[in-house]
This record gives C-alpha cells, sequence and structure tokens, in this order.
C-alpha cells in the first residue's frame, strides 16, 4: 500500500473512478471523484488526506481530531456517509488493506468510518471476518436511496404510478404547455454557463429566499465544483423551463456508468402553480430512457420522492474501533 496524497488523488480520478465501477453494487456515483473531491473542498472542515493504493484498489481515508482528544479515520464525503471509501474489485485485498490499516500505531487513529457497504456486498462480510476478536465493530445508522427503473422504458414507468399521478402530470403538463413553457437542454453549456443560470433561479425560488439552497455557502462551493468534472466528461446534465426567454425552473444531475444522479432542481416562486419540479423530472427521465440509462438515483429518502420510485438501496457504516 502507497499512501498518495490529495492532489494525487485527483491526478488518478481516472483509475479511482474505475475502481469505483468495479466495486459492485456501492452508490458508484458518490463514491466517484465527481462527488468526493467537491465534498472534501467544499463542503467538509479542514483535515488531513489518509489516502492508500495498491493495484487499483484505493483506501481513501481523511483524517481529523476529535474533540475528546483523539484522531479518527472517515471518508472524504462524511456528511450524508454515501460514499464507499474502499474501492477496488480485489475484495481479499481491500480487506487485508483494513487489517494492514489496523495493525498502525494507536495514535494514528482510534476510529474509522467505513460508510457507504451495502449489507450484502462481499466486501462488508470479509472485513468483519477479518477484524472480529481484533477490534471493537459497530454499526451506524444506514443511508437509504430511492431509485426508479427505467430499463424497461418510460411507458412501463409511468404504468407503474398511480392513475392519479399520471393524470396529475398530464395536466401539468397541458397548463404549462397553454402557458407557453418550454423545456431547454442546457447539458451542453459550459459548466460555469449553465452553474450561473441555476443560480438566478435558484436565487428567485424558496430555497433562496430561506437561504438553505445552493445559491451560497458550502452547497455552492459543492455544486460549482462538481459542474465541472461532469462537464469535462460529457455527464452533466442541466435542463431549464423557459417562458419568454427567461428561465424559471432548472433540474441538474449528473451520469455516472448507467445511473443518472439526480442534484438539486429549483423553480421562480412566481411559477409554483406549474410544476415544474415534477415536469423536468419527466423531461430529465425522457432523455435518460433515449441514451440507455437504466437507473434514475433520486437520492436520499424522502415523501415527495417515493412516488417517482421503485425501489430504495441501503447502505451501512461500520465503526472500527480501536481500545
Amino acid at each position: 500500500m502507497i499512501r498518495i496524497s490529495l492532489e494525487e488523488l485527483s491526478e488518478q480520478a481516472e483509475a479511482f473512478d474505475a475502481a469505483v465501477m468495479a466495486s459492485g453494487n456501492i452508490d458508484q456515483y458518490c463514491s466517484s471523484t465527481d462527488w468526493i473531491l467537491p465534498a472534501s473542498a467544499g463542503l467538509m472542515p479542514k483535515r488531513e488526506s489518509y489516502i492508500f493504493e495498491e493495484e487499483g484498489c484505493y483506501w481513501a481515508f481523511m483524517r481529523s481530531s476529535h474533540a475528546r482528544g483523539f484522531a479518527y479515520l472517515e471518508p472524504l464525503e462524511a456528511m450524508w456517509a454515501l460514499a464507499c471509501p474502499v474501492v477496488g474489485a480485489d475484495i481479499e485485498r481491500l480487506a487485508a488493506g483494513i487489517e494492514r490499516l489496523c495493525s498502525q500505531p494507536k495514535d494514528e487513529w482510534k476510529l474509522m468510518v467505513l460508510a457507504g457497504l451495502p449489507a450484502a456486498h462481499p466486501l462488508l462480510a470479509a472485513i468483519v471476518t477479518r477484524l472480529t476478536g481484533r477490534v471493537r465493530l459497530a454499526l451506524g445508522e444506514s443511508s437509504v436511496r430511492l431509485i426508479a427503473s427505467l430499463k424497461d422504458g418510460m411507458p412501463a414507468y409511468l404504468a407503474r404510478r398511480s392513475k392519479g399521478f399520471r393524470r396529475s402530470l398530464r395536466r401539468s403538463e397541458a397548463k404549462a404547455r397553454k402557458a407557453g413553457i418550454c423545456f431547454e437542454n442546457a447539458s451542453d453549456l459550459p459548466a460555469e454557463t449553465a452553474f450561473q443560470r441555476v443560480i438566478e433561479v435558484e436565487k428567485r425560488g424558496w430555497k433562496g429566499r430561506d437561504e438553505v439552497g445552493i445559491a451560497s455557502g458550502d452547497m455552492h462551493e459543492f455544486y460549482k465544483c462538481m459542474l465541472p468534472r461532469l462537464a469535462a466528461r460529457n455527464a452533466q446534465q442541466v435542463r431549464f423551463a423557459t417562458k419568454d426567454g427567461r428561465d424559471v425552473a432548472y433540474i441538474m444531475g449528473g451520469l455516472r456508468g448507467a445511473t443518472y444522479r439526480g442534484l438539486q432542481f429549483s423553480y421562480d416562486c412566481e411559477f409554483a402553480e406549474y410544476a415544474l419540479g415534477n415536469l423536468l423530472q419527466l423531461e430529465q427521465m425522457r432523455f435518460c430512457e433515449q441514451q440507455g440509462i437504466h437507473h434514475y438515483d433520486l437520492g436520499m429518502s424522502m415523501d415527495y420522492k417515493r412516488r417517482w420510485s421503485d425501489s430504495e438501496h441501503e447502505t451501512l457504516a461500520l465503526f472500527v474501533i480501536r481500545d
């Protein structure tokens, strides 16, 4: 295992992301550099990188000091615990690497957070097998994402929605069309241009009004850093609803493999009656179907997303504690 810096991880982004894609049923988008590097730079407090690489496998942690005086390791993105910090195809090598990290002097770290692992993932079982009896192990709260399946096409997807929801979508489409609202695919715009248009809409929405959106602060920096990474590999997905040439709503997301990951959407409060969030999501799904994107990741579980989803994907956080 060779220790590398955060800058070196960024330089090895293509190799790291290939390891992510070879890691099985983890959250591949949120474990990739598209997510973890912007999160580390924009969302998380200042920490020391603690990253290792060996034969296409990575152990990507950050080290910080707890208020109680001990050092701990956590993923680059630890706010939602979606990113799996241990990635690669070789399960035994990955588990052995965790075992080797546990053999380091205890002043290196006392607590390790291994987030983003599904309960049935073989890596979780391999790590538990190697560490049982050597350290204390505990499970943290799970993270649940909602997924819509588009693999059978939009007609089949919509057939699984309730009659009331389908009727509501049809009415909203007719109302928006009558009002002269159009939809624009802005995915090919430079990231900076697309993001600036997003922010102008965000400021006129309820999130901007209540200062809980992405118009400022850490979330602004997070997405400002993320979109150029997506645009660089043609994975940026941004759409706008417009009226009379004015942006009145937006939706943005990113592609990774056969998955679309929803990121943010908002609308101008003046146009709330048109259900533009729903209509933009529908437009995004239609695009995904055309491109052969099978999974539409709606993100963290929330009640309003459930009518769009087909399944849940749960991941766990394993705490490794060295007393």
